[in-house]
């Protein structure tokens, strides 16, 4: 795909096959425009090219991310419901962990080197807050908009419903494994 031309959610669709999992027909295809939307509107060419972290090999990518912790997160949920008995929503838990990180297609930019940089959005606003702004705009429930903001370290918001602590933890456990295997510091160690 090239800018030339326009991003479909077909695209998105086909690069993060997790969101055929989310049985709310709605719910699906408002994260699939979500991320169509912040892609067409984003310096990427090429959604694959996206970096996961500045603090990570350029091979780290955000859809992999984006994937591994759409699939833990899932498994989390089924667990947690059939072993605990509670209730928790699985699409919910989906879509939340297809748009925590969403933002960083604004927050990051390519570099002239190859990989990526910080862009200015992503050193004057707070990790999240772009993709909970355009889950606002698409009319998708407070509860997952909160579990956007509240998925990262950077926020001051805890966690407040069992599909946010899922997506937490299962971003947190992705992102150590990445890091560990980078030899840098690891989230579960770092103290802000």
């Amino acid at each position: 795909m090239t800018m030339s031309e326009p991003v479909a959610t077909q695209d998105v669709a086909e690069l993060l096959p997790e969101a055929a999992e989310i049985s709310d027909p709605a719910l699906r295809q408002s994260v699939l425009d979500i991320w169509a939307r912040a892609w067409r509107s984003s310096a990427w060419e090429r959604l694959e090219d996206v970096p996961k972290s500045m603090d990570l090999p350029v091979r780290r990518t955000l859809v992999v991310h984006t994937r591994a912790v759409t699939q833990m997160a899932g498994r989390m949920a089924d667990v947690v419901s059939d072993l605990h008995g509670l209730a928790v929503d699985r699409d919910a838990t989906l879509a939340i962990a297809l748009l925590h990180d969403v933002s960083k297609l604004h927050e990051f930019e390519p570099a002239p080197e190859g990989g990526g940089r910080w862009a200015r959005t992503g050193r004057l606003v707070q990790h999240g807050f772009l993709g909970a702004h355009w889950m606002l705009e698409a009319g998708l429930p407070e509860d997952l908009v909160h579990a956007v903001i509240a998925h990262t370290p950077h926020s001051s918001v805890v966690p407040q419903t069992q599909e946010a602590v899922i997506v937490h933890y299962a971003d947190f456990a992705d992102s150590d494994a990445q890091l560990l295997d980078a030899g840098a510091t690891l989230f579960c160690k770092r103290r802000s």
